[in-house]
């Protein structure tokens, strides 16, 4: 039996419990009449509801009908972009700081408004229920009706007054 082998069991050190040595608090504990102590009670929680803003959706806008109902604010921004132009397809709309046009499918600009200037060119008809304005200046400015002074005048190519009607 000499070449027998005896197994010794290892010694596994010690190690303390997380916190041991901390003393322990007992303020979630209330003293009975007795001076027992019990667990305090803790009154029910209700989860949390999800809050969805339904009064701007409801007041605001009517997405069954796809229509704004209310007012709202802009902030600034660079531009904006209705729409995207593809040849042939669709057109855009494209309104900035310096003003406001659009383009059809095929990409001519039908209408086109100047905001440094005040310009505004207009590929189709233009249409109104009045008209007021100070003097109109028709085709290369060959004719001019003016409001104020109540007269229509023809010019021929030189820039001679040719027509004078009203007052003259």
């Amino acid at each position: 039996m000499a070449d027998e082998k005896v197994y010794v069991p290892e010694t596994i050190q010690d190690q303390p419990f997380p916190q041991e040595g901390v003393a322990v608090s007992y303020d979630a504990t209330q003293p009975s009449a007795n001076q027992t102590y019990t667990p305090s009670v803790v009154k029910d929680q209700t989860f949390p509801t999800k809050r969805i803003a339904v009064e701007l959706i409801g007041s605001a806008l009517n997405t069954k009908s796809r229509k704004i109902l209310g007012k709202f604010e802009f902030t600034k921004s660079g531009s904006i972009q209705v729409g995207t132009y593809e040849n042939g397809v669709s057109g855009d709309i494209r309104i900035s700081p310096t003003g406001i046009s659009a383009r059809n499918l095929s990409g001519v600009t039908t209408f086109a408004l100047d905001g440094d200037t005040g310009d505004a060119v207009f590929a189709g008809q233009i249409q109104a229920g009045a008209l007021i304005a100070g003097a109109v200046a028709v085709g290369d400015g060959d004719i001019l009706i003016d409001g104020e002074s109540k007269r229509m005048v023809f010019y021929d190519e030189s820039g001679i007054p040719v027509i004078i009607i009203g007052n003259a």
